[in-house]
């Protein structure tokens, strides 16, 4: 570990360890896959060391949410996932407070009055790509007992969510992998496609990571393509012999390379897949069940299934094949012709935030590359909310969505930020069409190469 955050995590563990055990402690992370397992790797630990506590996942905008949690009284606070980008609002709370975050901080220090900010970007990891919530919340928890180790699979599963396992682990989540792979509490299985559905047809039809362009969501499609295969569509994936699996893989990959994919996008579709015996399927799969859930307004579920309640996992796989044919009727639309295109971006609107967010993520991994960014905007009451995704390549280039929302905020009102390739932000009193011309702009700037 980073001898920077080795040291600020055992300042926060003693905080901690300062209180009486009938504390109840606060625990506030966000709702999608990384910020629930971070959430469930700090109460797990907590629970261990005798602690209660009361945990809440929270969807952006976080002001209005953490403007309640001051009126609460608590005695102390860990925000996983969270908190870089609002240490104002934590400041008032009155009480001691750990952030365990990635994102980009508005701060550079890491004592803030009585706040430890153990900010990955601070000690020494890149928050976009080496270090996620669920990571740095796994630092505290084995900070805090090294027999929390076995708490790693959650944490490479929030590192997952975030799309930080692409082009391979780096940084933290490396040190993390390697480490639970060694002492077997994440197993490596044979290389093979993420399938999901009673028959080969269903587990193409309904795939939405990856989205096969023209045959997700379209049953003539994919009975069509399966049938120029010679490959039978009422297989299941797992009954193919080796044979029909190299043509399928063939097929598969040269169709998402007509798209002009991303090279790290590309060796994730037919990989190794990563199993742990505390968690109920691959890892990949289990983190898009979490997210489905958190996404689909159960994040107590999400938060239960991951505190090893393995009874309820089959109601959160439930939730998230639902979720599934909700993003594919909503991506077979947007392919459709609902997604537009500006200089300097590609937009479409989203009839809410966190399906926005999802949806540009995918659309940006699997949908023809034009190297432009994608940006969903999504309008409640007076306020519009924007989900941004680029690519590395393009980050390379120059793009950095989170200054870019962070600018459009300075310049509109309203809040944004978050990281280079991944961003958003609420702006308020504003049209959309102004706010998609400014934000078009503001990309142009970056001088992106086209």
């Amino acid at each position: 570990m980073h001898d920077k955050a080795s040291g600020l995590l055992k300042k926060g563990v003693e905080k901690l360890l300062s209180l009486p055990k009938e504390t109840t402690v606060r625990v506030l992370s966000h709702y999608d896959t990384d910020g629930v397992t971070a959430a469930a790797i700090v109460c797990e630990a907590l629970y261990r060391k005798g602690y209660n506590f009361h945990a809440t996942l929270l969807k952006h905008p976080f002001k209005e949410e953490l403007t309640k949690v001051k009126e609460e009284g608590n005695e102390f606070v860990i925000l996983s996932d969270m908190g870089s980008g609002q240490i104002e609002c934590i400041k008032k709370f009155g009480c001691p407070s750990i952030v365990l975050d990635h994102h980009q901080p508005v701060y550079d220090d890491t004592v803030i009055d009585s706040i430890v900010h153990v900010n990955a970007n601070l000690v020494g990891f890149d928050g976009n790509y080496e270090a996620c919530g669920a990571s740095m919340s796994y630092l505290f928890a084995t900070t805090l007992d090294k027999k929390n180790s076995d708490l790693s699979p959650l944490a490479i599963t929030g590192a997952i969510g975030d799309k930080q396992h692409l082009g391979g682990f780096k940084g933290l989540n490396k040190t993390i992998f390697e480490e639970a792979v060694s002492t077997k509490k994440i197993m490596l299985k044979e290389s093979r496609m993420k399938t999901i559905g009673a028959n080969l047809k269903d587990e193409i039809m309904f795939s939405v990571d990856p989205y096969y362009t023209s045959l997700s969501g379209r049953e003539e499609e994919v009975e069509l393509f399966l049938k120029t295969l010679s490959v039978d569509s009422q297989k299941k994936y797992v009954g193919l012999s080796q044979h029909e699996r190299k043509i399928l893989h063939s097929a598969v990959i040269l169709k998402l390379l007509q798209n002009k994919l991303q090279p790290e996008i590309l060796d994730t579709v037919i990989k190794e897949r990563y199993f742990s015996e505390n968690i109920p399927d691959d890892l990949d799969r289990f983190s898009d069940v979490i997210d489905a859930c958190g996404k689909s307004g159960e994040t107590g579920l999400a938060l239960s299934v991951c505190l090893n309640n393995g009874e309820r996992y089959q109601k959160a796989v439930e939730v998230e094949n639902n979720y599934r044919k909700l993003l594919i009727k909503h991506l077979n639309a947007l392919e459709d012709g609902e997604l537009k295109e500006a200089v300097n971006i590609q937009y479409f609107y989203s009839p809410k935030a966190s399906l926005g967010s999802v949806l540009s993520g995918i659309i940006m991994n699997y949908f023809p590359y034009k190297g432009k960014p994608i940006f969903s905007f999504s309008r409640k009451n007076s306020s519009v909310h924007v989900s941004c995704r680029a690519t590395r390549a393009l980050v390379e280039q120059g793009v950095d969505l989170g200054d870019v929302m962070r600018r459009v905020a300075s310049e509109v009102g309203g809040a944004g930020g978050g990281h280079k390739i991944a961003a958003g932000g609420t702006f308020e009193n504003i049209k959309e069409e102004e706010l998609i011309k400014i934000i078009d702009e503001e990309i142009g700037h970056q001088g992106v190469k086209k």
